[in-house]
């Protein structure tokens, strides 16, 4: 599986992204990624999902995951996370920093 993860905006406009191929990652890291995948139903949610507006600084995000399953990608911001959804971005997002 690989995933392609992009943040944008927030208050500095800083952007950050990374491409991970679990096939080239450990095999507890690889299991993990697949079950947070597995359990927010990534390849079921909407493409995109907009923010409430009156909301500025938000960061955006864009996630991209290629499976046997097919490709799917989705756009979403910081106020319109599942809780389940928020965990993958917050484990992405570390994997970026760490980079």
């Amino acid at each position: 599986m690989k995933v392609h993860f992009e943040r944008s905006g927030g208050f500095a406009g800083i952007s950050t992204s990374i491409s991970l191929d679990t096939d080239n990652m450990p095999q507890d890291e690889s299991a993990q990624l697949h079950q947070m995948c597995s359990n927010m139903n990534f390849f079921n949610l909407p493409s995109k999902s907009d923010a409430k507006s009156g909301a500025a600084d938000l960061f955006r995000y864009k996630i991209t995951v290629e499976s046997k399953d097919g490709k799917h990608t989705v756009e979403t911001t910081d106020l319109s996370m599942t809780p389940e959804f928020e965990n993958f971005v917050n484990y992405l997002s570390d994997k970026a920093r760490k980079q």
